[in-house]
């Protein structure tokens, strides 16, 4: 159900930093992200092993990926959303046949009411990123990006992480295509950065509340999976603040003409940041760079109106 995204090679960028930076475009998947491509794995499965009804919780995205695949099979869906949730997301979940039920400040609140309301016979509960056969579709981004490197191998690949999905099915990829000793820098921000906070513990943690402006990364703890990754390959968390994710969401739109949100915003902060560069001094990436493939891992809700409003507040 999911499609090939483009891999742009970003001259603009590559010619300013000095080596390849690359654009893997998952904001180009029907439903706006990346999540299409394992949620519509899941919701397929469930319909094919006879479901009547999806029930799935989200912050926006995954709603959006579990919405627009219903909408194709056929069936209805209930999206439990946090109050949190942009209005814009809600109207484009109705728009494509969901019926949406705000419940609580924070995803985990919209999670607990939605595993109550799929418990009827036929209904069918959509986890927005901890499912083993989500991560799997996410793992395809890797098997796409290496028929499109054509022989090139990534010196980094950058994603973004909430609840960890993109990131499990980004390592499971890697290493399934035999790329284990290349490293994944993991981007959050202050606030939402729930990895960084099992790096800083050494421990499977949660954080207490959500701060930060990324609502899509809202999620108290990681899968226990992601957590686990941490032991498994190189992966470097990092955690910024929501301004430095806003102003790269601003540069990507003039540079690319480019519309994501600070969710997808924490990843390309990488390289309009001097992050790649100071994790190069500090002896966590190679000295020498030739190509980084930043994950555009796409998202709903942002307009150019709400570029503007970053430009003026933190440009």
């Amino acid at each position: 159900m999911q499609v090939e995204t483009e891999l742009l090679r970003s001259e603009l960028l590559s010619k300013r930093l000095g080596y390849s930076v690359w654009l893997k475009m998952e904001n180009q998947q029907i439903s706006g992200s990346f999540k299409y491509r394992g949620i519509s794995r899941v919701c397929k499965e469930a319909v094919e092993k006879g479901c009547k009804k999806l029930v799935c919780s989200s912050g926006g995205n995954a709603g959006l990926a579990a919405t627009f695949a219903a909408e194709v099979l056929g069936i209805p869906i209930t999206v439990y959303v946090p109050e949190s949730t942009p209005k814009t997301v809600r109207v484009k979940l109705i728009e494509h046949g969901a019926t949406v039920m705000v419940h609580g400040n924070k995803w985990d609140m919209a999670n607990a009411k939605a595993l109550e309301a799929a418990t009827e016979a036929g209904v069918h509960f959509i986890h927005p990123f901890d499912n083993p056969l989500i991560w799997e579709g996410h793992a395809t981004i890797i098997t796409d990006m290496k028929d499109q490197l054509r022989g090139k191998v990534p010196d980094v690949i950058v994603v973004s992480v909430g609840g960890g999905g993109l990131m499990n099915g980004i390592l499971h990829g890697l290493h399934e295509v035999g790329w284990n000793h290349v490293p994944l820098v993991a981007m959050e921000t202050i606030g939402a950065d729930s990895l960084n906070a099992c790096v800083m513990a050494g421990d499977w943690v949660e954080i207490e509340d959500i701060k930060s402006i990324a609502v899509c990364l809202g999620v108290q703890r990681v899968s226990k999976r992601t957590y686990q990754w941490l032991s498994e390959h190189n992966v470097i968390s990092c955690a910024i603040p929501d301004e430095e994710a806003l102003k790269a969401c601003v540069k990507i739109s003039d540079d690319h003409n480019i519309l994501v949100p600070p969710s997808c915003g924490a990843a390309i902060a990488a390289v309009y940041s001097d992050i790649l560069s100071d994790l190069i001094k500090e002896g966590k990436l190679p000295q020498i760079l030739n190509n980084v493939v930043i994950i555009v891992c796409g998202g709903s809700g942002t307009t150019t109106k709400k570029v503007e409003e970053w430009r003026n507040k933190y440009m």
